[in-house]
């Protein structure tokens, strides 16, 4: 079942947002923090929380997550793994935005995981994640040496806010960039049939390797999960809704142009 609602956009418009509500399995806005907890925007019960520095700042009439410069992440908890252990058919998206100045080649660069195990190997521990040094988007089905996965083969722009999302329905994935198709394949593992356990291990910001570098001096907003493969209305909404996040970084709300960190 959909439902319409409509978000301003800064100064700019309106835009009509849908929003498959009703699929939503977890939606972190960071408009619900108490201390180092964050509420998960639908389910009360669902709490994340912020680690080694992590915080939560404005930007604009958003509220994001500022990753910090010294291994700062989201604990999304062992809670949020009973839920994804459960999907087949499935939608994972975000918004980000990497410091200007910042490198991200090397291992790791992970803006999420979820994870059997908080240090895989080359050949243990089914995990399913996002890197941007490649903006990769793989599930393993144990281990780095057995992951299916596609990526845009290049690191990620900085100093922008992005947009990617992940969308399966059984064993067929589609990555897009920006709403911008970037891979496909046929064969995705299903997290319902590699999470045989509940990935206890679900971040976003850390790698699940334990040399990996974390992702730092990155803002992040709108995490969500969904448990469909979302339409291409809904994909699209989603995607128009960075140049409002760019904007809003820029200009602030109206009277208040001071910068914000990350740059």
């Amino acid at each position: 079942m959909k439902r319409t609602i409509t978000l301003v956009l800064g100064l700019m418009s309106l835009l009509p947002l849908t929003v498959q509500a009703d699929n939503l399995v977890m939606q972190f806005d960071f408009s619900d923090v108490s201390g180092t907890s964050v509420s998960d925007k639908n389910h009360s019960n669902l709490k994340a929380r912020l680690m080694s520095g992590a915080t939560v700042q404005s930007v604009g009439n958003y509220h994001v997550l500022n990753l910090g410069s010294a291994n700062g992440y989201l604990d999304l908890t062992a809670a949020a793994g009973t839920l994804l252990a459960e999907l087949t058919d499935y939608t994972v998206s975000v918004y980000y935005r990497i410091g200007s100045d910042v490198g991200i080649s090397g291992n790791g660069y992970f803006l999420w995981a979820f994870s059997n195990s908080e240090a895989n190997t080359a050949t243990a521990s089914p995990y399913s994640g996002y890197r941007v040094n490649a903006q990769r988007y793989a599930t393993s089905t144990g281990g780095y040496q057995n992951e299916t996965g596609m990526e845009a083969g290049s690191a990620s722009p900085t100093g922008r806010w992005m947009h990617v999302l992940y969308r399966q329905k059984s064993r067929r994935g589609q990555l897009y960039i920006n709403g911008v198709l970037t891979g496909t394949t046929a064969n995705m593992p299903e997290y319902a049939t590699i999470f045989t356990t509940a990935p206890a291990y679900n971040w976003i910001g850390r790698p699940p390797f334990a040399s990996d570098i974390y992702l730092s001096n990155t803002l992040v907003t709108d995490f969500r999960v969904y448990n469909i493969y979302v339409d291409d209305d809904e994909l699209n909404a989603l995607a128009a809704q960075v140049d409002d996040l760019d904007y809003a970084y820029n200009f602030g709300t109206p009277g208040d142009t001071r910068p914000y960190s990350c740059r």
